[in-house]
């Protein structure tokens, strides 16, 4: 028997992955110069999500440590289901405004509950142009939290 030889790109492990998972879906990618982007879509895909995008991570963990394995050189890999990540990224802006807000009107340090390295960016970076408070990291990952302070 005949093996074919198959390029290894992040699209082709996603689609891979959801296969084995006997998931229905599309999968479509794009890149930019620093990242390449893969969408997944279909109906319930909750199950590659995760609690708090744990699994959708984990994914993109495994996805770009195949792809590594095969392209050493390769950009950013960013993998995504039905444009979660940006819906999360919408909140997490939401969330660091309204605790903003706490803060100032308390006059008192607000903590958020721990967050990823990524998402504590998206907040400091919500908030580095809101006037009247400041925002610092404490703690040690994976209990690295936010703290929203009246400046």
């Amino acid at each position: 028997m005949e093996t074919v030889e198959r390029t290894v790109t992040p699209k082709s492990v996603v689609v891979d992955i959801v296969n084995l998972m006997n998931l229905r879906t599309r999968v479509t990618s794009w890149e930019d110069e620093e990242e390449i982007h893969v969408d997944v879509w279909g109906d319930d895909l909750g199950i590659l999500i995760g609690r708090g995008g744990s699994t959708l991570q984990a994914l993109q963990d495994i996805v770009t440590t195949i792809v590594r394995r095969n392209i050493p050189e390769v950009r950013r890999i960013v993998v995504d289901v039905e444009r979660y990540r940006e819906r999360r990224r919408q909140k997490l802006r939401e969330y660091a405004e309204r605790m903003a807000d706490k803060a100032l009107s308390t006059r008192k340090p607000i903590k958020l509950e721990p967050m990823t390295p990524r998402e504590r960016k998206i907040v400091h970076d919500a908030l580095k142009d809101f006037a009247g408070v400041e925002s610092k990291s404490e703690g040690e990952d994976p209990q690295r939290r936010i703290v929203i302070s009246p400046a």
